[in-house]
């Protein structure tokens, strides 16, 4: 299911990043939701990005800590 996060007080939340962080670095506060992305592929024949990140496929590549499938 959905989960709230509740920041630590003087920091706000990053919807793009999803983290917390200081106000002057959080541009997006006007944001409730976050666009979807497209799935990654996990299983390819070669690689499609660098050590670290994973494809998509639309064709970009997102770091490997910043997808969570669930």
């Amino acid at each position: 299911g959905i989960q709230a996060i509740r920041c630590p007080a003087g920091l706000f939340f990053d919807i793009e990043k999803q983290t917390c962080d200081w106000k002057e670095a959080v541009k997006n506060c006007k944001l409730k939701n976050k666009e979807r992305k497209v799935k990654p592929l996990l299983y390819t024949e070669e690689p499609l990005c660098q050590d670290g990140f994973l494809a998509c496929g639309d064709s970009t590549c997102i770091e490997r800590g910043l997808f969570c499938n669930g």
